[in-house]
């Protein structure tokens, strides 16, 4: 269990200082908290901008939130089972993939890993999961690694593809010059989640126009249309797509990248009837 020798007090929440020591562990004392429904020891693996992310629900943000979810949404006589069908680590971030939803680990300057997002995938029932294996390999992605592209005028690199997660969840870095901006469109297959790692960006998904800094994390729920204005400095981000396969419809509206640095200045307008095409096939709808 979560050591709760030094406990600390952040809005009423008790709060275990402790973390795991590896992205597994941090596994078994998330199912530990649930069962025991000890919201000291969940509040403990938690960091303090740590985002709760439900498909119905939306999104908690910080351990003063989520722990009451959490401990509430877990059914009394329902157990969690610990042991991650695959663990992703790239340095000091990991992804922990099990049956009930994908979560996000970030080891933190005390070496202890904690999870910044945890995304619930349990309630969504409308369509099935894309099929996976009962075991999946674990998987490490070098900072160095992943398929690097010009995407537009951005650079685009492939950190976690479907087939790595059983179809589960695809990641794509993106770094984005000063001022870029999206048109606005649609996902019709897959959420999106936006974890701006550098800059700012401000975000508009579908009514909600949100300013957004480094560390902020931006859930955008399919069906919404949504676009974003990077800021004066550039940005660098995490986009986190579930289920996974977003990383085709990188491939086809972009080049491989002759470095991995933004793309020289581009010479005319993209080809929007091919941009629009690709979209389509992927599910994704172009709106302005």
């Amino acid at each position: 269990m979560t050591n709760t020798s030094n406990p600390g007090k952040e809005g009423g929440v008790t709060r275990a200082m402790g973390g795991a020591r590896t992205p597994e562990e941090l596994d078994t004392l998330f199912e530990d908290a649930l069962v025991m429904r000890d919201g000291v020891a969940l509040a403990g693996i938690l960091e303090d901008r740590a985002v709760l992310v439900t498909p119905h629900a939306g999104a908690a943000h910080g351990p003063v939130r989520i722990v009451p979810l959490a401990l509430a949404a877990w059914p009394s006589d329902r157990p969690y089972v610990a042991g991650p069908q695959s663990v992703i680590q790239a340095r000091d971030l990991a992804l922990v993939v099990g049956p009930g939803g994908i979560n996000v680990a970030r080891r933190g300057p005390d070496g202890a890993w904690r999870y910044a997002i945890v995304f619930d995938a349990r309630h969504r029932t409308e369509e099935p999961m894309h099929q996976h294996p009962a075991q999946l390999e674990p998987v490490a992605v070098a900072s160095s690694g992943g398929d690097a592209r010009w995407w537009f005028d951005a650079l685009a690199i492939i950190r976690v593809t479907a087939a790595q997660t059983g179809g589960q969840l695809s990641i794509v870095e993106v770094v984005e010059p000063p001022g870029a901006q999206t048109p606005l469109h649609v996902h019709h297959r897959e959420d999106e989640g936006f974890w701006l790692l550098e800059g700012d960006a401000v975000f508009e998904l579908g009514d909600t126009t949100i300013q957004a800094h480094a560390g902020d994390y931006l859930f955008g729920p399919r069906d919404i249309p949504h676009r974003y204005t990077v800021g004066p400095d550039g940005c660098r981000m995490l986009f986190l797509m579930t289920p996974g396969g977003f990383e085709d419809l990188v491939i086809g509206m972009s080049r491989p990248a002759g470095s991995r640095t933004l793309p020289p200045p581009s010479i005319g307008d993209p080809d929007w009837a091919h941009i629009a095409a690709v979209a389509s096939a992927h599910g994704a709808e172009l709106l302005g």
